[in-house]
């Protein structure tokens, strides 16, 4: 089974960098072939050699991180986001990528991909580390900042549906997160929100899960609101950077704590990957007809690679279909 991903080769901190990178160390995933999107003779200083498993698609322009969506930004044809989620519509790949703007490339996603019959709006999932080794799906991280509870209770579903099929978590457990364990806490979008979700009967609702308990493997999906989702993100991510520099400097002090840091190095690597949620690749916009896969905009190449990973893994099991066919 050949896999074909369209991958936006200008989006990101590190572009074009770590996009044709990742493109590199996806040779080494048997059947899989990479559209790389971008400009043409930059990509090309990157990508030396020629492949069967990469294809450069030259675009002139691209679309700056810091670019607010804008009717002149949607309508612009010849970006290297528009060109890559227009290889998925016109069905030349299976699945689109990037690690450019996300509030574009959802908004693009949106117009030119087109959502799920009854899904009302698209949530970003990501894969959220535990102490355990495993991890949890947390959803929304940023797609929709305002939603409603029903909005809430779809996250619920189709998060449930993406932790058995592509997980295979045969009873995946659904928390809510709240500020607190009982069903009248929380403001009045939780409180409907949980009425919702107990009374889901297609899934294992467990109740609501606090903010402490994020990484204690608690669930094996964990509910919010866009806003919420995405500040906690970047809350972890700047907490996991903070206590790698104190940790570096309380122990580059003397030197004895030099020689434990040379002797440890390999674990502080393990422990960054681990703890960092960016390098388990991407989220996928859960509730479009066809697989779409957001990278973090400071994605590494190992981070772009395993997110390339993520989407032939979300393609092998037929997810996509498999959802529209549970929740229509």
């Amino acid at each position: 089974m050949e896999i074909k991903i369209a991958l936006d080769g200008m989006g990101g901190d590190n572009a074009p960098f770590s996009p044709a990178k990742a493109a590199i160390m996806s040779e080494e995933l048997p059947g899989v072939k990479v559209f790389l999107v971008g400009k043409e003779n930059i990509l090309k200083n990157y990508i030396k050699k020629e492949s069967e498993n990469i294809t450069i698609i030259h675009s002139e322009k691209e679309v700056g991180m810091e670019e607010k969506v804008s009717l002149s930004i949607l309508k612009e044809k010849d970006n290297s986001m528009y060109k890559t989620l227009s290889l998925l519509k016109d069905e030349q790949v299976d699945c689109a990528l990037s690690a450019g703007n996300t509030a574009i490339f959802v908004t693009l996603a949106i117009s030119l991909i087109g959502l799920i019959k009854d899904v009302e709006r698209p949530a970003i999932a990501v894969l959220l580390p535990s102490v355990s080794g495993n991890f949890s799906i947390f959803l929304d991280v940023g797609a929709n900042i305002n939603p409603k509870p029903s909005h809430l209770l779809q996250y619920g579903i189709m998060g449930s549906l993406y932790a058995k099929r592509v997980f295979e978590i045969e009873k995946p457990r659904v928390a809510l997160l709240n500020i607190g364990k009982e069903a009248s806490k929380g403001d009045e979008l939780r409180k409907e929100a949980y009425r919702l979700l107990q009374n889901q009967k297609d899934i294992n609702f467990i109740g609501n899960i606090e903010g402490q308990e994020l990484f204690l493997d608690k669930a094996d999906v964990i509910v919010t609101d866009g806003f919420t989702g995405n500040s906690i993100l970047k809350v972890s991510e700047g907490l996991t950077r903070s206590v790698k520099s104190i940790l570096r400097r309380e122990l580059t002090k003397n030197f004895l704590g030099k020689l434990g840091t040379l002797l440890l190095s390999k674990n502080f690597r393990e422990f960054s990957k681990k703890a960092d949620y960016a390098e388990y690749g991407g989220g996928i916009l859960l509730g479009l007809n066809k697989p779409i896969i957001i990278s973090h905009g400071r994605s590494s190449p190992r981070a772009i690679f395993n997110a390339i990973k993520l989407g032939k893994r979300i393609i092998e099991k037929g997810f996509i279909q498999f959802l529209k066919k549970e929740f229509e």
